[in-house]
């Protein structure tokens, strides 16, 4: 009986901890979705050039090779140059309609969420929005009306 309790307790220890690694990420299903294509390919290395600029930079700054106005010039060329690349990157998504089915329904979730707060009652005291179903202020403790 209690070797049958600690085999399902590894069992069920092993599957929480493999989980991750067999659920799909919605930043793979993009990669593959791109993959073999030149022009996605060479954005994304171009990105990651970028970042691994930025990266050795901050690391010469922290170490003392470069001086503040150095520093600042080229941190502010290589923050453009990564913005522009990203802004192709999203460009060439939406130009091969590879948009994610999830970001549509993300953004309707936040006008939603956005939607209830404008609704939700505020405190006569101090202002404060109140949850829904608050029915004192979680500030100064005034009773809320409906």
């Amino acid at each position: 009986m209690v070797t049958i309790v600690i085999a399902l307790v590894i069992i069920a220890s092993v599957a929480a901890v493999a989980y991750p690694f067999f659920v799909p990420s919605r930043a793979d299903d993009i990669a593959f979705a791109f993959a073999g294509d030149p022009g996605w390919e060479n954005l994304v290395v171009q990105r990651d050039a970028a970042y691994s600029a930025i990266k050795d930079l901050e690391l010469d700054h922290t170490m003392g090779k470069l001086s503040d106005a150095d520093y600042k010039s080229l941190r502010a060329k290589y923050e453009s140059k990564a913005v522009a690349i990203l802004q192709e990157l999203d460009s060439y998504r939406a130009s091969k309609g590879a948009r994610a089915n999830g970001d549509d329904s993300i953004e309707r979730q936040v006008q939603q969420m956005r939607g209830d707060a404008a609704k939700r009652a505020r405190c006569p005291k101090c202002g404060t929005r109140a949850q829904p179903r608050d029915r004192f202020c979680a500030k100064c403790g005034t009773a809320i009306k409906a």
